[in-house]
């Protein structure tokens, strides 16, 4: 019983600390996912520990101190994207519809061919802005039909897994499909316009993830999450980024890329809202994100039902209310964090590709 409780806590331990590693290689960036479940498997370990104390003697404080230890900082990281922790963006009423923007994104998958159940959730929610990756020639063909609604579109569909759909009916602006990491990987630039006349910077994204046969380090992820931060840190009008970010919530890249762009996360103080896997529900992570700049109220927000996807997706109700600039608190990166974001903004292509 001590040597498989002293082995299981040292796993515990080091799969909790790894990542804190700066290192992009795969092995050391997937294990800032999955926190939720470390944290329960260290208060598995901890009970266990209590409930063999006597039996474990001289390494009871041991084991125990390791495991609190590590429970600990779970759940520091993990905290603000509780209903605990103070809400980072105000509710508001749905009082000025001229001013309102609703986006509705989501990872489809690309080989789902349940086309009708996600019309069908576009439909119920009526957003104003569609965005769905993973898009192929296929899901181009069956969405079709959006156009009686968005007039507007980028699109640029791919069988690589990376293509992008975007339908607004909204107009836009400067609207432009970009590769800011990888070649074959886009990402939307455009300015949506609400019927007030107010112009909203919308960025959409969806970068690799670090996985075996994706890609074997989170360097291109980072790089073109940080150079949507830099872009954003500068701009003016109110601002949305959006889409399957291929990163948790929590970890160290999220929180540079919220530090340096400056923008907020409805999710912190509500909920998890926890949309990968849809198809196993105890191993499910916060992938799929809208950020926005304090400009934005909270209307609602929520994430949809199952709809043949392995991700849930994503539905937000904001309106523009300038006014909140000034009481919405926005994250700020210090010098250092500056630096690490700028590097990781300017690192080379990496030179180590999924297997």
């Amino acid at each position: 019983m001590i040597l498989l409780l002293g082995l299981l806590t040292l796993v515990f331990t080091l799969m909790t600390f790894l990542p804190l590693v700066k290192n992009d290689y795969w092995t050391f960036r997937i294990l800032e996912y999955p926190r939720v479940q470390k944290l329960i498997i260290g208060t598995v370990l901890l009970l266990g520990c209590i409930t063999t104390k006597g039996w474990l003697g001289e390494w009871f404080w041991w084991l125990f101190v390791a495991n609190a230890i590590c429970i600990a900082y779970l759940i520091g990281k993990i905290f603000p994207y509780t209903s605990l922790s103070p809400k980072e963006m105000k509710r508001v009423r749905a009082a000025n519809a001229q001013n309102e923007l609703k986006i509705f994104t989501c990872n489809v998958l690309q080989d789902n061919q349940q086309f009708k159940r996600l019309l069908q959730q576009i439909s119920f929610t009526d957003p104003d802005v569609v965005f769905l990756v993973e898009t192929d020639s296929a899901w181009e063909t069956a969405m079709q039909v959006l156009k009686n609604n968005y007039p507007y579109s980028l699109k640029r569909p791919l069988s690589n897994t990376y293509g992008l759909l975007f339908y607004s009916r909204l107009p836009l602006r400067n609207g432009v499909i970009r590769f800011l990491a990888e070649d074959d990987i886009p990402s939307v630039k455009t300015i949506v316009v609400l019927p007030s006349g107010v112009e909203v910077q919308l960025y959409g994204l969806h970068p690799k993830p670090p996985v075996p046969k994706e890609s074997l380090t989170s360097t291109a992820k980072d790089k073109e999450l940080m150079k949507v931060a830099f872009e954003v840190e500068k701009q003016q009008k109110p601002c949305v980024v959006m889409g399957d970010l291929n990163d948790v919530a929590w970890s160290y890249v999220t929180e540079l890329f919220r530090k340096v762009s400056g923008l907020i996360d409805p999710r912190r103080g509500r909920g998890f809202y926890s949309t990968f896997s849809a198809n196993h529900w105890w191993m499910r992570f916060p992938l799929d994100y809208i950020f926005c700049s304090s400009h934005f109220g909270l209307v609602s927000m929520k994430r949809m039902p199952y709809n043949g996807s392995d991700h849930f997706a994503m539905f937000i109700h904001l309106q523009y209310h300038p006014k909140l600039k000034t009481v919405q608190e926005e994250p700020e990166a210090d010098a250092k964090e500056r630096a690490d974001a700028a590097e990781k903004a300017t690192a080379p292509a990496p030179n180590i590709e999924g297997i």
